[in-house]
């Protein structure tokens, strides 16, 4: 590479792209970005699809590889969302419906426990008061869910933008070089080169966050699947797999995982509900100290702080689906920042060029 030719420079293009792209098209953003790391995680299964051959010798191609990975990958998803959707209703539907007797069977526990250790002076006016408000904080309750809910399918766009994302990683999956091209072919042609060159360190970026983090999610669904089934809570296995799936989403991912979770025990007692949400809690806590930075520490050099602060950008910016493009966003931005050390660190050990 000569001292002239500098692949950053091009680095202010894509910031003012990226920049535009999510005040403009935010919802398309983040569905291009869900269809890329989609691509990369499906990228080593297509891959190994392509090695087989058939009794002549011929290798699939990379088309068809692509296609029998995203076609069985909807078949799942389908298979998973008509089945485990009634379930998850008639979860939901039984805890709202037992919600108040649950509330006043705990409020009692509670009144009980302070009276047998003299803390009833103080402890009982404060139930008294949790028994008056109860209705108008369930009620409250219950409006958040609705309107969750409502947000989450008033919208048909988006559902379709979802639904497409499959497609769209199929693309990328197939025929990735031409995809860039035309998407070069967008840009000015003076940083079409610096930008086709930026190619390598992004994608050694994107493939170490998606082998990271599928490493992580492996290792807190087995670990969640098999501690529950060991303590007999419901549906044991499918939380395992919920909990190694949200477990892309810091933060907002656990939150999703201990309502699941929760649901679930609540079926039995609230005592199995509240146990498995603290043996949860506890699995969390354990791998995201002890396991999650080894494991992200060979793929990224992330620190906790900056994890968490893009997380919450992330999430500020563009809603949840930001808080899970953060992190790749963020690999992404390191690995252009290292190409820019490295081209500068060069170009000083260059010797100055002689004159004629």
């Amino acid at each position: 590479m000569s001292r002239t030719q500098d692949p950053t420079s091009a680095f202010p293009w894509i910031l003012a792209f990226v920049a535009l792209a999510i005040w403009v098209l935010p919802t398309l953003t983040v569905l291009v970005g869900y269809s890329i790391l989609l691509a990369y995680a499906l990228l080593p299964i297509v891959q190994g699809l392509q090695k087989l051959h058939d009794h002549r010798g011929r290798h699939l191609p990379r088309g068809v590889a692509a296609a029998i990975v995203v076609l069985a990958l909807i078949f799942v998803a389908g298979y998973a969302i008509v089945h485990a959707a009634p379930r998850l209703g008639g979860e939901i539907a039984g805890f709202a419906a037992e919600a108040p007797r649950t509330f006043a069977r705990a409020v009692d526990a509670v009144g009980r426990y302070g009276a047998m250790h003299g803390m009833s002076t103080w402890l009982d006016p404060w139930l008294d008061r949790a028994r008056d408000n109860a209705s108008a904080l369930l009620q409250r309750f219950g409006g958040l869910v609705v309107g969750w809910a409502g947000r989450l399918f008033a919208n048909a766009g988006e559902l379709v933008g979802i639904a497409l994302v499959p497609v769209l990683a199929f693309y990328l999956l197939a025929d990735s070089p031409a995809v860039q091209a035309s998407a070069l072919a967008l840009l000015p042609e003076a940083t079409r080169d610096e930008l086709a060159m930026l190619s390598a360190p992004i994608d050694r970026a994107l493939r170490s966050y998606v082998r990271g983090q599928a490493l992580v999610c492996v290792v807190m669904g087995t670990t969640t699947g098999v501690v529950l089934a060991l303590m007999g809570h419901p549906v044991a296995l499918l939380l395992g797999l919920v909990a190694g799936l949200v477990e892309v989403v810091p933060i907002l991912g656990y939150l999703a995982a201990v309502t699941s979770i929760g649901l679930a025990g609540f079926g039995i007692s609230m005592r199995q509900a509240l146990l498995g949400v603290a043996v949860y809690t506890m699995i969390n806590w354990a791998i995201g100290a002890l396991v999650t930075p080894r494991l992200m520490g060979r793929f990224l050099k992330l620190h906790p702080f900056v994890v968490t602060v893009s997380v919450l950008a992330g999430a500020h910016l563009l809603g949840p689906p930001g808080a899970l493009l953060a992190l790749p966003s963020v690999a992404v931005l390191q690995a252009i920042v290292s190409a820019r050390a490295k081209v500068l660190g060069s170009s000083r050990a260059l010797p100055p060029a002689r004159s004629a």
